[in-house]
């Protein structure tokens, strides 16, 4: 089944002899032996039955405990009627390594998805979890992980999407038999609901994020504040867009995760968006090209050219939100549920505002922002006692 020996010759050169580790009195005499030698432990054991290949796995003389736990979890697994499976070797492999592979094998993936997925291993899962083996990831780990990205002001979002990669990837290392079970178990999350009170920053406040930021992109903050743009859809917006003598923003693509332009979320190649555009944004658009100038007509830029990374974006509004006094939590499509929650909170009816938002349907505006709105039914109830009061006062005194 599983035994646990010592492959130097040191017992043998002691004993003046061969040792034959089959016979008892030998073997008492080979443990004498290798308890006061300083070479490594070999434990030596079996997947499956004789006829399968001898496997060997290696502990450091004072690891000697370690060695014997081994052996005893295959026991146990042998009187359970089990058979142990699992290579402690085949989950030496990076965590990075199996993700690719992971990756790469996922035939039933959009186009899209497989953007994505890749997206959060190299921004947020790899950077902590890709350098580690498989087989070194523990619960703790994965507990640990979560906390780096909330510390990093991930979105309660994204890191369930992270998290969710993550359980696949080490759901399907399991069905490979590189691990004995996956670490993700009963780990927390932050909470991701989609009703949720959502913080609205002053104007004050949002003006100081904006000049916090690096200028070429201070424009950004009022485009996603006073128009509710999404952070990939800012950085597409063009000089063309104004329309209307600038009271008007026509929008109809967005800079992808790849840093190229795509076609605007939930929609077709050329379809658009057109949303209302404040003089105040207007201002900050005309000011931006003032200052910075256009990029064949696009406002925005990454500082070495070519289109704005989200990352690096994600940084600077991140230190900036710290600059201002935000909750580390504020994250730029934070601005844009500012924008919701302004617009539906001065009485904007929930039909225009989810279609400037360029929501897939109204029914993501209503569990979004539906609680937003329940101020609806007391200005109803007043309009209709108004409106009743009124009338009967116009109405003639009955004769008696």
């Amino acid at each position: 089944m599983a035994s646990l020996i010592k492959k130097c010759e040191c017992a043998d050169t002691k004993a003046g002899r061969t040792l034959d580790l089959r016979k008892a009195d030998d073997r008492k005499t080979a443990e004498r032996s290798w308890g006061k030698c300083g070479h490594s432990w070999t434990v030596r054991y079996r997947l499956g039955g004789r006829g399968t290949k001898q496997q060997e796995q290696s502990y450091p003389h004072n690891m000697k405990k370690d060695a014997e736990a081994f052996i005893l979890e295959i026991k146990s697994d042998k009187v359970s009627g089990l058979r142990r499976t699992i290579d402690p070797k085949a989950g030496a492999i990076t965590f990075a390594d199996y993700a690719d592979s992971w990756l790469s094998g996922r035939v039933g993936l959009s186009a899209k998805s497989v953007e994505i997925y890749g997206n959060a291993l190299k921004n947020q899962i790899n950077p902590t979890l890709g350098h580690l083996r498989l087989n070194a990831i523990t619960r703790q780990t994965i507990k640990n992980f979560i906390s780096a990205l909330i510390k990093a002001a991930y979105a309660p979002n994204t890191i369930h999407s992270a998290y969710m990669v993550v359980a696949a990837i080490f759901s399907e290392a399991t069905k490979d038999k590189l691990i004995p079970e996956s670490p993700c178990t009963d780990i927390e999350l932050p909470s991701a609901a989609q009703r949720q009170e959502f913080l609205v920053p002053s104007w004050a406040q949002i003006s100081k994020l904006a000049d916090s930021m690096p200028a070429r992109w201070a424009a950004t903050v009022w485009l996603m504040a006073g128009c509710g743009l999404r952070v990939s859809e800012a950085f597409a917006v063009a000089e063309g867009g104004v329309m209307f003598g600038g009271r008007r923003l026509r929008i109809h693509e967005q800079v992808t995760r790849k840093r190229v332009l795509g076609p605007l979320k939930h929609r077709e190649e050329g379809d658009y968006r057109v949303m209302p555009l404040p003089p105040f944004v207007h201002s900050a658009i005309t000011t931006h090209i003032e200052s910075h100038g256009t990029a064949d007509g696009y406002l925005f830029q990454a500082a070495k050219g070519g289109w704005v990374g989200y990352e690096t974006y994600r940084l600077a509004f991140a230190a900036a939100a710290k600059t201002v006094g935000l909750p580390e939590d504020f994250t730029p499509h934070g601005l844009r549920h500012s924008y919701a929650s302004m617009q539906l909170a001065q009485g904007i009816p929930i039909t225009d505002v989810s279609r400037w938002l360029g929501h897939q349907d109204i029914g993501i505006t209503f569990r979004t922002y539906g609680h937003l709105v329940d101020e609806a039914w007391d200005r109803a109830l007043d309009v209709m006692q108004a409106g009743y009061q009124t009338g009967i006062a116009e109405v003639p005194a009955a004769a008696c």
